[in-house]
């Protein structure tokens, strides 16, 4: 297969098998009320880790509020989570691969968000920070970003390798959140 010819697609290309891995593990989550607050409790998880990482961006700080909510909805307290975020978090371009994470996320909250509903929750109950991600614009601002980029190989392997790192980040935490929770 021939390397993809845009930035987007090599990160795409670079990070596949780890999307492929949360993909699966986020699966069936939402398909009942604990793995929705296994869910929840993993990403708040990521999200705090994400903030250490890019800072006290507001759009993360309202993610992770909602999510605090959505937990308090579900008699769920967030889950302390320990993670190793390495040296390459305080690089710019490990950051522009935990912002393609993050980003591109917001696409898979629209699915998660519809199996919310299904449950019965709704953006002002239970389902908060699905519904605040979900219509965020994170994704068409970073693809603009992400087309008016030339990197050199250093940097693109650098925020490939953020990228990777924030999927792996995901991972635990969604496995963290899972934890201690009866099914």
């Amino acid at each position: 297969m021939p390397p993809s010819a845009s930035l987007r697609g090599r990160l795409r290309d670079a990070t596949a098998a780890a999307h492929a891995r949360i993909d699966s593990q986020v699966g069936d989550a939402v398909a009942d009320v604990p793995g929705y607050a296994a869910f929840l409790r993993g990403m708040h998880g990521f999200v705090r880790h994400a903030r250490q990482v890019l800072g006290n961006a507001d759009d993360l700080a309202a993610c992770e509020r909602a999510l605090a909510d959505d937990l308090v909805v579900l008699a769920h307290a967030p889950v302390d989570i320990d993670v190793d975020l390495g040296d390459g978090a305080s690089r710019e371009m490990a950051r522009l691969g935990w912002r393609y994470v993050i980003a591109g996320s917001s696409l898979g909250a629209r699915v998660l968000l519809r199996r919310a509903e299904a449950l019965g929750f709704t953006e002002t109950h239970g389902a908060s920070y699905l519904a605040l991600h979900a219509r965020g614009d994170a994704w068409r601002t970073l693809l603009s970003t992400l087309e008016s980029l030339r990197l050199s190989p250093a940097d693109e392997a650098c925020a490939c390798e953020g990228a990777n790192d924030a999927f792996q980040c995901v991972e635990h935490c969604l496995d963290a959140g899972r934890s201690g929770l009866a099914a």
